[in-house]
């Protein structure tokens, strides 16, 4: 049980310790990902490239090519990492044969002229917060990681805005309007959802249906649990679909703007809404439990069985179920555009174009 109410009381602890600041992006973070905390990060970001971080030394290992347009979404599960982008593909990714050492050495520290145009590598720079990781007077190079890539899915015919996958069954939303699902030991498509057929005959078409998905994103979240997908959308609602017949069997009613990002558990579903509010959804019931309102639209969360992380504004803030405190996160400039943990570590990422891991 999550042991929210809508009194949640409104004292806060001192804000979170940033281990490191990773710099290096030079456009918004998209999306990110990580597997420990001495693992890997991955980042993506809307110049176009994805990067691999070391988390044991905060290096850079080096670029994943391939996609001809910014990552929107990522998930990393030990080694398989799968990325969907605004070329309409999803890509997947096979990082176990990437040694951080082999990475490092393959590095030049002082790249000629014909090394910097290569299109394996792209030049990198921005100082970090220790001042000798990144430096623009070094202009080292970002090794082009290609040995990773497996395979491409091809299908969505606009943006993949969203997706989730555990062990062969993929899921993946899009701006074409569709849900669809993969065999990932084939790589074909088995199962199509329609999202607009599924808006009429549910009663649930609204204004925000026919909204620039420049702006917003038509499929905003989506995660799966055995066969039950639950889904967030341009107009507000949250939908539970039974992967076995592809339809929906439930629809959650509440947000008043497009759905950003959920996740969800056997009991319980947690939504963040552009309406500015995180609401914690009784699964049993199918109704809202708890409300929590933010001062800027909910751009990112997360949660396990002792915590929810909530980016907003400027701001991460860690509401603590346990307790029923909530505490604040600060130190990006601009808007949190995601946020993931593992363990004892918190990644978020932003539209400074920042990376910052926090100890939890």
């Amino acid at each position: 049980m999550l042991g929210l109410q809508l009194g949640y009381r409104e004292e806060t602890r001192d804000s979170g310790t940033c281990i490191h600041t990773f710099y290096g992006h030079d456009g918004i973070v998209t999306c990110l990902d990580l597997n420990g905390p001495y693992g890997t990060l991955v980042t993506a970001s809307r110049d176009n490239t994805v990067r691999v971080w070391d988390l044991s030394t905060f290096k850079c290992l080096g670029y994943l090519p391939g996609h001809d347009d910014y990552v929107n979404c990522m998930q990393l599960n030990q080694n398989t990492l799968l990325t969907g982008s605004l070329d309409s593909t999803i890509k997947i990714w096979n990082l176990s044969d990437l040694t951080h050492s082999q990475a490092m050495s393959t590095r030049s520290a002082s790249p000629t002229p014909s090394d910097s145009s290569s299109r394996s590598e792209r030049t990198y720079g921005r100082m970090s917060e220790g001042g000798d990781d990144y430096s623009r007077s070094s202009m080292e190079t970002m090794v082009g990681l290609e040995q990773c890539w497996t395979n491409t899915l091809a299908g969505h015919t606009a943006p993949v805005t969203c997706l989730y996958f555990e062990n062969e069954k993929l899921l993946s939303g899009s701006n074409d309007k569709t849900i669809k699902e993969w065999d990932l030991s084939t790589g074909q498509c088995i199962l199509t959802m329609d999202l607009l057929w599924a808006m009429g005959t549910s009663g649930t078409w609204s204004d925000w249906t026919g909204a620039d998905t420049k702006e917003h994103k038509f499929v905003g979240c989506l995660q799966f649990w055995d066969y039950a997908l639950c889904s967030g959308t341009v107009d507000g609602v949250l939908r539970m679909w039974d992967l076995r017949s592809g339809q929906v069997h439930r629809t959650l009613l509440g947000h008043t703007g497009p759905v950003t990002s959920l996740q969800f558990d056997e009991y319980h579903v947690i939504s963040g809404s552009a309406d500015k509010s995180v609401r914690v959804w009784d699964l049993r019931a199918g109704t809202t439990q708890s409300i929590f309102q933010h001062d800027d639209p909910v751009t990112s969360l997360r949660f396990d069985t002792s915590k929810i992380v909530v980016g907003s504004g400027d701001t991460l803030k860690i509401y603590d179920r346990v307790s029923q405190q909530h505490s604040y996160y600060t130190g990006h400039t601009n808007v949190v555009e995601c946020v993931r943990f593992s363990d004892s570590v918190l990644a978020s990422g932003g539209q400074d174009s920042t990376v910052r891991l926090w100890s939890q």
